[in-house]
Protein backbone atom coordinates (compact mmCIF):
# COMPACT_ATOMS: atom_id res chain seq x y z
CA UNK A 1 0.00 0.00 0.00
CA UNK A 2 2.68 2.41 0.77
CA UNK A 3 3.91 1.41 -2.89
CA UNK A 4 1.05 2.17 -4.10
CA UNK A 5 -0.05 5.52 -2.63
CA UNK A 6 3.83 6.47 -3.45
CA UNK A 7 3.28 5.65 -7.47
CA UNK A 8 -0.09 7.64 -7.73
CA UNK A 9 1.03 10.51 -6.18
CA UNK A 10 4.19 10.58 -8.37
CA UNK A 11 2.95 8.74 -11.28
CA UNK A 12 4.43 11.35 -13.79
CA UNK A 13 8.03 12.06 -12.54
CA UNK A 14 8.42 7.57 -11.82
CA UNK A 15 6.79 7.21 -15.50
CA UNK A 16 9.92 9.26 -16.85
CA UNK A 17 12.07 7.38 -15.40
CA UNK A 18 10.49 4.00 -16.51
CA UNK A 19 10.52 5.15 -19.61
CA UNK A 20 14.16 5.57 -19.69
CA UNK A 21 15.23 2.13 -18.30
CA UNK A 22 12.92 0.80 -20.14
CA UNK A 23 14.06 1.88 -24.01
CA UNK A 24 17.62 1.77 -21.98
CA UNK A 25 16.96 -1.80 -23.68
CA UNK A 26 17.96 -1.14 -27.20
CA UNK A 27 21.85 -0.37 -26.20
CA UNK A 28 22.04 -3.18 -23.40
CA UNK A 29 23.87 -6.40 -24.29
CA UNK A 30 21.12 -8.65 -23.72
CA UNK A 31 19.03 -7.31 -26.25
CA UNK A 32 22.26 -6.65 -29.35
CA UNK A 33 23.59 -10.24 -28.40
CA UNK A 34 20.15 -11.78 -29.78
CA UNK A 35 21.66 -10.08 -33.53
CA UNK A 36 25.27 -11.60 -32.96
CA UNK A 37 24.74 -14.03 -35.27
CA UNK A 38 23.25 -11.93 -38.18
CA UNK A 39 25.80 -9.61 -37.59
CA UNK A 40 28.57 -12.28 -37.82
CA UNK A 41 27.30 -13.83 -41.05
CA UNK A 42 26.78 -10.62 -42.91
CA UNK A 43 29.94 -8.46 -41.64
CA UNK A 44 32.15 -11.72 -41.62
CA UNK A 45 33.17 -11.55 -38.23
CA UNK A 46 34.54 -13.85 -35.93
CA UNK A 47 33.52 -14.04 -32.19
CA UNK A 48 36.63 -12.73 -31.37
CA UNK A 49 36.41 -10.14 -34.23
CA UNK A 50 32.78 -9.21 -33.30
CA UNK A 51 33.91 -8.77 -29.52
CA UNK A 52 37.01 -6.57 -30.26
CA UNK A 53 34.53 -4.29 -32.20
CA UNK A 54 31.57 -4.31 -29.86
CA UNK A 55 34.86 -3.23 -26.73
CA UNK A 56 36.30 -0.57 -29.24
CA UNK A 57 32.60 0.52 -29.42
CA UNK A 58 31.58 0.99 -25.57
CA UNK A 59 35.01 2.42 -25.00
CA UNK A 60 34.48 5.31 -27.03
CA UNK A 61 30.97 5.26 -25.42
CA UNK A 62 32.20 5.51 -21.93
CA UNK A 63 34.83 8.39 -23.19
CA UNK A 64 32.47 10.61 -23.71
CA UNK A 65 29.91 9.45 -21.05
CA UNK A 66 31.23 11.98 -18.62
CA UNK A 67 31.19 14.91 -20.92
CA UNK A 68 27.92 14.60 -21.75
CA UNK A 69 26.44 13.07 -18.69
CA UNK A 70 27.78 15.99 -16.35
CA UNK A 71 24.92 18.38 -18.90
CA UNK A 72 22.53 16.85 -16.63
CA UNK A 73 23.31 19.02 -13.91
CA UNK A 74 22.97 22.42 -16.13
CA UNK A 75 20.10 21.49 -18.78
CA UNK A 76 16.73 21.48 -18.31
CA UNK A 77 16.21 17.83 -17.38
CA UNK A 78 13.25 17.40 -20.42
CA UNK A 79 15.43 19.08 -23.09
CA UNK A 80 18.55 16.67 -21.97
CA UNK A 81 16.10 13.65 -21.96
CA UNK A 82 14.63 14.83 -25.50
CA UNK A 83 18.73 14.80 -26.52
CA UNK A 84 19.56 11.55 -25.27
CA UNK A 85 16.12 10.17 -27.12
CA UNK A 86 17.25 11.56 -30.38
CA UNK A 87 20.35 10.13 -29.92
CA UNK A 88 19.24 6.35 -29.32
CA UNK A 89 16.74 7.12 -32.75
CA UNK A 90 19.85 8.23 -34.33
CA UNK A 91 21.60 4.93 -33.07
CA UNK A 92 18.59 2.44 -34.44
CA UNK A 93 18.13 3.98 -38.22
CA UNK A 94 22.29 4.34 -38.39
CA UNK A 95 22.15 -0.05 -37.31
CA UNK A 96 18.89 -0.51 -39.86
CA UNK A 97 21.37 1.25 -42.35
CA UNK A 98 24.47 -0.32 -42.19
CA UNK A 99 26.03 -1.84 -45.18
CA UNK A 100 29.72 -1.52 -44.10
CA UNK A 101 31.60 -2.69 -40.85
CA UNK A 102 32.65 0.83 -40.39
CA UNK A 103 28.45 1.99 -40.23
CA UNK A 104 28.20 -1.26 -37.99
CA UNK A 105 30.85 0.15 -35.59
CA UNK A 106 28.85 3.79 -35.51
CA UNK A 107 25.81 2.56 -34.57
CA UNK A 108 27.45 0.22 -31.83
CA UNK A 109 28.57 2.85 -30.26
CA UNK A 110 25.68 5.68 -30.30
CA UNK A 111 23.52 2.32 -29.04
CA UNK A 112 25.85 2.11 -26.25
CA UNK A 113 26.25 5.52 -25.57
CA UNK A 114 22.58 6.45 -25.81
CA UNK A 115 20.88 3.41 -24.68
CA UNK A 116 22.97 1.98 -21.79
CA UNK A 117 24.90 4.99 -20.92
CA UNK A 118 23.00 7.97 -21.15
CA UNK A 119 19.13 6.67 -20.85
CA UNK A 120 20.26 4.72 -17.64
CA UNK A 121 21.90 7.41 -16.48
CA UNK A 122 18.55 10.29 -17.23
CA UNK A 123 16.50 7.97 -15.35
CA UNK A 124 18.74 7.18 -12.32
CA UNK A 125 20.11 10.71 -11.90
CA UNK A 126 16.51 12.42 -11.80
CA UNK A 127 15.08 9.85 -9.54
CA UNK A 128 18.03 10.57 -6.85
CA UNK A 129 18.01 14.41 -7.15
CA UNK A 130 13.82 14.64 -6.88
CA UNK A 131 13.32 12.55 -4.34
CA UNK A 132 15.33 12.65 -1.02
CA UNK A 133 12.77 10.52 1.64
CA UNK A 134 11.11 8.50 -0.29
CA UNK A 135 14.86 7.82 -2.76
CA UNK A 136 15.36 4.29 -2.42
CA UNK A 137 11.01 3.41 -3.61
CA UNK A 138 11.89 5.91 -6.63
CA UNK A 139 14.63 4.19 -7.73
CA UNK A 140 12.91 0.94 -7.47
CA UNK A 141 10.46 1.66 -9.08
CA UNK A 142 12.30 3.58 -12.05
CA UNK A 143 14.55 0.37 -12.55
CA UNK A 144 11.47 -1.70 -12.98
CA UNK A 145 12.10 -1.01 -16.72
CA UNK A 146 15.23 -3.25 -16.84
CA UNK A 147 13.63 -6.33 -16.10
CA UNK A 148 10.12 -5.26 -18.75
CA UNK A 149 12.76 -4.88 -21.41
CA UNK A 150 14.27 -7.93 -20.55
CA UNK A 151 11.18 -9.83 -20.33
CA UNK A 152 9.61 -8.26 -23.20
CA UNK A 153 11.93 -7.27 -26.14
CA UNK A 154 13.52 -10.85 -26.79
CA UNK A 155 10.34 -12.43 -27.59
CA UNK A 156 9.22 -9.04 -29.69
CA UNK A 157 12.80 -9.54 -31.27
CA UNK A 158 12.06 -13.56 -31.73
CA UNK A 159 8.88 -12.77 -33.89
CA UNK A 160 10.01 -10.12 -35.69
CA UNK A 161 12.96 -11.78 -36.75
CA UNK A 162 10.67 -14.69 -38.03
CA UNK A 163 9.31 -13.08 -40.13
CA UNK A 164 11.53 -9.29 -40.72
CA UNK A 165 15.27 -8.89 -41.35
CA UNK A 166 17.18 -7.68 -39.26
CA UNK A 167 17.86 -4.38 -40.79
CA UNK A 168 14.00 -3.90 -41.37
CA UNK A 169 13.43 -5.09 -37.03
CA UNK A 170 15.60 -2.33 -36.31
CA UNK A 171 14.34 0.06 -38.75
CA UNK A 172 10.79 -0.78 -36.58
CA UNK A 173 12.36 0.25 -33.36
CA UNK A 174 13.44 3.79 -35.16
CA UNK A 175 9.83 4.33 -35.64
CA UNK A 176 8.58 3.37 -31.96
CA UNK A 177 11.51 5.61 -30.74
CA UNK A 178 9.84 8.36 -33.23
CA UNK A 179 5.92 8.28 -32.53
CA UNK A 180 5.99 6.76 -28.80
CA UNK A 181 9.13 7.54 -27.19
CA UNK A 182 9.95 10.83 -28.03
CA UNK A 183 6.24 12.64 -27.72
CA UNK A 184 5.81 10.82 -24.62
CA UNK A 185 8.89 12.65 -23.10
CA UNK A 186 7.39 16.01 -24.04
CA UNK A 187 4.01 14.98 -22.61
CA UNK A 188 4.76 14.05 -18.96
CA UNK A 189 6.54 15.97 -17.09
CA UNK A 190 4.16 18.80 -16.09
CA UNK A 191 5.20 22.28 -14.51
CA UNK A 192 6.02 21.19 -11.16
CA UNK A 193 8.26 18.52 -11.86
CA UNK A 194 10.23 20.54 -14.40
CA UNK A 195 10.73 23.54 -12.24
CA UNK A 196 11.66 21.19 -9.23
CA UNK A 197 14.32 19.41 -10.91
CA UNK A 198 15.87 22.54 -12.27
CA UNK A 199 16.10 23.95 -8.56
CA UNK A 200 17.91 20.84 -8.00
CA UNK A 201 20.51 20.64 -10.51
CA UNK A 202 23.83 22.01 -9.90
CA UNK A 203 24.03 25.01 -12.11
CA UNK A 204 26.96 26.84 -10.81
CA UNK A 205 29.20 24.34 -11.55
CA UNK A 206 32.04 24.96 -14.42
CA UNK A 207 34.43 22.95 -16.36
CA UNK A 208 37.05 23.86 -14.15
CA UNK A 209 35.28 22.80 -10.78
CA UNK A 210 34.01 19.46 -12.38
CA UNK A 211 37.76 19.20 -13.15
CA UNK A 212 38.57 19.69 -9.33
CA UNK A 213 35.60 17.32 -8.27
CA UNK A 214 36.40 14.63 -10.05
CA UNK A 215 40.02 14.94 -8.96
CA UNK A 216 39.00 14.48 -5.40
CA UNK A 217 36.64 11.96 -6.28
CA UNK A 218 39.87 10.08 -7.45
CA UNK A 219 41.90 10.89 -4.84
CA UNK A 220 39.91 9.45 -2.08
CA UNK A 221 40.77 5.78 -0.99
CA UNK A 222 37.37 4.99 -0.43
CA UNK A 223 36.59 5.58 -3.98
CA UNK A 224 39.18 2.92 -5.19
CA UNK A 225 37.71 0.07 -2.45
CA UNK A 226 34.16 0.45 -3.94
CA UNK A 227 35.15 0.46 -7.89
CA UNK A 228 35.53 -3.28 -8.06
CA UNK A 229 32.08 -3.95 -6.35
CA UNK A 230 30.46 -1.27 -8.88
CA UNK A 231 31.67 -2.23 -11.73
CA UNK A 232 32.20 -6.20 -11.84
CA UNK A 233 28.20 -7.16 -11.77
CA UNK A 234 28.13 -5.52 -15.09
CA UNK A 235 31.41 -6.71 -16.19
CA UNK A 236 30.87 -9.63 -16.06
CA UNK A 237 26.51 -9.86 -16.95
CA UNK A 238 27.99 -8.61 -20.38
CA UNK A 239 30.02 -11.33 -21.41
CA UNK A 240 27.86 -13.69 -20.05
CA UNK A 241 24.68 -12.40 -21.89
CA UNK A 242 26.64 -11.51 -25.39
CA UNK A 243 27.88 -15.27 -25.68
CA UNK A 244 25.10 -16.98 -24.01
CA UNK A 245 25.09 -19.63 -26.79
CA UNK A 246 28.44 -20.81 -26.38
CA UNK A 247 28.15 -21.09 -22.56
CA UNK A 248 25.36 -23.13 -22.90
CA UNK A 249 27.22 -25.51 -24.97
CA UNK A 250 29.94 -25.92 -22.53
CA UNK A 251 28.11 -26.40 -19.26
CA UNK A 252 25.74 -28.77 -21.38
CA UNK A 253 22.42 -26.36 -21.01
CA UNK A 254 20.59 -25.50 -24.46
CA UNK A 255 20.52 -21.87 -25.71
CA UNK A 256 16.52 -22.53 -25.71
CA UNK A 257 17.01 -23.01 -22.07
CA UNK A 258 19.12 -20.79 -21.51
CA UNK A 259 17.20 -18.03 -23.03
CA UNK A 260 13.58 -19.43 -21.48
CA UNK A 261 15.68 -18.85 -17.74
CA UNK A 262 15.94 -15.25 -18.82
CA UNK A 263 12.47 -15.21 -17.61
CA UNK A 264 14.01 -16.19 -14.05
CA UNK A 265 16.63 -12.89 -14.36
CA UNK A 266 14.03 -10.80 -15.19
CA UNK A 267 11.28 -12.03 -12.71
CA UNK A 268 14.03 -11.80 -9.69
CA UNK A 269 14.98 -8.53 -10.94
CA UNK A 270 11.81 -6.72 -10.46
CA UNK A 271 11.33 -8.28 -7.36
CA UNK A 272 14.47 -7.47 -5.89
CA UNK A 273 14.41 -3.77 -7.10
CA UNK A 274 11.40 -3.63 -5.44
CA UNK A 275 12.42 -4.80 -2.20
CA UNK A 276 15.53 -3.00 -1.74
CA UNK A 277 14.04 0.58 -2.18
CA UNK A 278 12.23 0.66 1.30
CA UNK A 279 15.60 -0.79 2.75
CA UNK A 280 17.57 1.48 1.29
CA UNK A 281 14.95 4.38 2.69
CA UNK A 282 15.14 2.28 5.75
CA UNK A 283 19.04 1.69 6.67
CA UNK A 284 20.93 3.81 3.76
CA UNK A 285 22.68 2.59 0.95
CA UNK A 286 25.70 2.53 2.15
CA UNK A 287 24.58 -0.15 4.94
CA UNK A 288 23.56 -2.59 1.93
CA UNK A 289 26.08 -2.25 -0.08
CA UNK A 290 28.96 -4.29 0.95
CA UNK A 291 26.06 -7.55 0.71
CA UNK A 292 24.30 -6.79 -2.74
CA UNK A 293 27.34 -9.04 -4.45
CA UNK A 294 26.55 -11.84 -2.77
CA UNK A 295 23.78 -13.39 -4.84
CA UNK A 296 25.79 -12.89 -8.15
CA UNK A 297 28.59 -14.80 -6.22
CA UNK A 298 26.52 -18.06 -5.32
CA UNK A 299 24.64 -17.54 -8.95
CA UNK A 300 28.38 -17.94 -10.55
CA UNK A 301 28.70 -21.13 -8.13
CA UNK A 302 25.81 -22.25 -9.24
CA UNK A 303 26.59 -22.46 -12.84
CA UNK A 304 30.25 -23.56 -12.42
CA UNK A 305 28.63 -26.98 -10.64
CA UNK A 306 25.69 -26.81 -13.20
CA UNK A 307 24.03 -30.14 -11.92
CA UNK A 308 20.80 -30.18 -14.06
CA UNK A 309 18.53 -28.08 -16.21
CA UNK A 310 16.89 -26.93 -13.37
CA UNK A 311 20.71 -24.77 -12.55
CA UNK A 312 20.05 -22.29 -15.57
CA UNK A 313 17.62 -20.97 -13.67
CA UNK A 314 18.77 -20.87 -10.24
CA UNK A 315 21.98 -19.40 -11.75
CA UNK A 316 20.32 -16.68 -13.77
CA UNK A 317 17.52 -16.07 -11.04
CA UNK A 318 20.34 -15.06 -8.68
CA UNK A 319 21.94 -12.86 -11.16
CA UNK A 320 19.02 -10.88 -11.32
CA UNK A 321 18.92 -10.42 -7.88
CA UNK A 322 22.30 -8.17 -7.80
CA UNK A 323 21.62 -6.43 -10.48
CA UNK A 324 17.80 -5.44 -9.36
CA UNK A 325 19.38 -4.28 -5.88
CA UNK A 326 23.05 -2.76 -7.82
CA UNK A 327 21.37 -0.22 -9.73
CA UNK A 328 18.78 0.92 -7.16
CA UNK A 329 21.61 0.89 -4.31
CA UNK A 330 24.61 2.74 -6.12
CA UNK A 331 22.47 5.40 -7.23
CA UNK A 332 21.30 5.97 -3.96
CA UNK A 333 24.86 5.69 -2.08
CA UNK A 334 26.30 8.17 -4.74
CA UNK A 335 23.36 10.81 -3.32
CA UNK A 336 24.54 10.13 0.10
CA UNK A 337 28.30 10.04 -0.01
CA UNK A 338 28.65 13.05 -2.65
CA UNK A 339 25.08 15.09 -2.10
CA UNK A 340 22.10 15.54 -4.94
CA UNK A 341 23.25 18.56 -6.51
CA UNK A 342 26.05 17.45 -8.36
CA UNK A 343 24.92 13.52 -8.89
CA UNK A 344 24.48 13.98 -12.10
CA UNK A 345 28.73 14.66 -12.54
CA UNK A 346 29.16 11.82 -10.20
CA UNK A 347 27.16 9.02 -11.69
CA UNK A 348 28.62 10.52 -15.26
CA UNK A 349 31.91 9.21 -13.84
CA UNK A 350 30.89 5.86 -12.30
CA UNK A 351 28.86 4.83 -15.32
CA UNK A 352 32.42 5.90 -17.60
CA UNK A 353 34.21 3.74 -15.51
CA UNK A 354 31.38 0.85 -15.93
CA UNK A 355 30.91 1.32 -19.43
CA UNK A 356 35.11 1.11 -19.81
CA UNK A 357 34.79 -2.35 -18.11
CA UNK A 358 31.54 -3.31 -19.91
CA UNK A 359 33.95 -2.96 -23.17
CA UNK A 360 36.86 -5.18 -21.83
CA UNK A 361 34.78 -8.20 -21.21
CA UNK A 362 33.41 -9.16 -24.74
CA UNK A 363 36.85 -8.85 -26.06
CA UNK A 364 37.83 -11.15 -23.16
CA UNK A 365 35.60 -13.72 -23.33
CA UNK A 366 35.69 -13.91 -26.44
CA UNK A 367 39.01 -14.46 -27.02
CA UNK A 368 39.14 -16.95 -24.14
CA UNK A 369 36.29 -18.76 -26.38
CA UNK A 370 38.36 -18.87 -29.49
CA UNK A 371 41.43 -20.35 -27.81
CA UNK A 372 39.05 -23.29 -26.16
CA UNK A 373 39.09 -22.07 -22.37
CA UNK A 374 37.04 -24.11 -20.33
CA UNK A 375 34.21 -22.08 -19.46
CA UNK A 376 34.23 -23.77 -15.76
CA UNK A 377 38.00 -22.43 -15.74
CA UNK A 378 36.52 -18.58 -16.52
CA UNK A 379 33.69 -19.11 -13.82
CA UNK A 380 36.06 -20.17 -11.21
CA UNK A 381 38.10 -16.43 -12.20
CA UNK A 382 34.84 -14.70 -11.90
CA UNK A 383 33.82 -16.19 -8.42
CA UNK A 384 37.22 -15.17 -7.15
CA UNK A 385 36.69 -11.32 -8.46
CA UNK A 386 33.27 -11.27 -7.07
CA UNK A 387 34.72 -12.51 -3.49
CA UNK A 388 37.70 -10.05 -3.46
CA UNK A 389 35.58 -6.80 -4.48
CA UNK A 390 32.80 -7.76 -1.52
CA UNK A 391 35.69 -7.86 1.12
CA UNK A 392 37.19 -4.37 -0.43
CA UNK A 393 33.38 -3.27 -0.07
CA UNK A 394 33.24 -4.15 3.73
CA UNK A 395 36.52 -2.68 4.11
CA UNK A 396 35.08 0.62 2.71
CA UNK A 397 33.21 1.42 4.92
CA UNK A 398 34.43 -0.29 8.27
CA UNK A 399 34.95 3.13 10.05
CA UNK A 400 31.47 4.47 9.86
Amino acid sequence: MNYLSFVLREKRILTFGLSFTFFSSFGQTFLISLFVPYFLKDFNLSNAGFGSLYSVATLGSAAILPYLGRLIDHLPLKQYGMYVAIGLLTASVTLALSWHVALLFVALLLLRLSGQGLSSHTAQTAMARYFIHERGKALSISSLGYPMGEGIFPLIVAGMLSILSWRMTWAAFAVVIALLFIPFIQLVLNESHTSRLDELKNGDTDSGDSKKFYQRILSDSQFWLLVPAVLLPAFWATALFLYQISIAEQLGWTSGLLATAFVAFAGTRIVSSLGVGPLIDRWSADTLFPFYLLPFGAGLMIAWFHPGSWSAFLYMGLLGVTMGMGSNIKSALWAELYGEKVIGTVRSLFSSLMVFSTALSPFMIGWLLDHEVAMTTILVGAIGSILLATILAFMAFKNE
